[in-house]
């Protein structure tokens, strides 16, 4: 099984906003309300996933940051120092939490004999991530976009899971919390999939091969008591 990262089974703290707002106020002396920063960001992630074209490598996720930051405070003095103590602020893991069902779960998963993995929407400061969170750590693969060269919801990125867990999509469940790029994505590439609302979302239709989950202990429940996915013996986890 595959989860993705960020609203899933980890969260930025402090917000991305509360970071955002306070390194350019510290570097610009811009004041940007934390309502901007995040209908800004949430935006700009809506656009890039909606793109015809979803390519993407360690370059253009460079360059992607860098170009939001600018939307706030242009080529102003002092941008180079703000964009690059943002960037280097969501690579440690010291600024993330996992969520609070996430060890216990991950630990039944195991139990249960699923091959995990994170596929992700990221970069490379995912691995030191991971790295620095102990229930993510010993997570068997990585999957994380600017590697493999294409982010989701594009094919090639689920191609990718299947490849590195040597398993058919079929029997790879998709866990995530974000609806076009977890969901639609994954159901695409033929996938079954976990959708995972952890707020009070009023009910909609998905595919016939996706479920919605409001936590991941629900779902332990659920596979525990009886599941058509494929559970394979875990294998030597492989970063990148």
């Amino acid at each position: 099984m595959a989860f993705d990262a960020v609203g899933t089974v980890m969260y930025p703290a402090p917000s991305v906003a509360a970071a955002y707002g306070a390194a350019i106020r510290r570097h610009l002396g811009i004041e940007v309300s934390q309502e901007t920063v995040a209908k800004t960001v949430r935006t700009a992630l809506s656009k890039r996933s909606a793109a015809k074209d979803l390519r993407t490598s360690e370059s253009i996720e460079h360059e992607f940051w860098a170009d939001l930051v600018r939307e706030f405070c242009g080529s102003a003095d002092g941008f180079e120092d703000c964009f690059d103590e943002l960037f280097a602020h969501f690579g440690n893991a010291k600024n993330w939490k996992c969520f609070d069902d996430v060890q216990a779960a991950l630990s039944k998963f195991h139990e249960l004999g699923f091959v995990c993995a994170i596929a992700s929407n990221f970069d490379l400061r995912l691995n030191s991530v991971c790295d620095g969170l102990p229930p993510l750590s010993s997570i068997d693969h990585r999957i994380i976009s600017s590697t493999v060269g294409w982010r989701t919801p594009a094919p090639e990125f689920f191609a990718a899971i299947s490849d590195r867990l040597q398993l058919p999509p079929k029997d790879i469940l998709m866990v995530g919390d974000d609806l076009n790029n977890d969901v639609l994505g994954a159901v695409a590439a033929g996938m079954p999939v976990a959708w995972l609302c952890r707020t009070d979302a009023p009910p909609i239709d998905l595919p016939d091969n996706a479920i919605r989950v409001s936590s991941l202990v629900e779902l332990t429940q659920l596979l525990g008591q009886q599941s058509n996915i494929a559970m394979p013996r875990q294998t030597e986890r492989h970063s990148g």
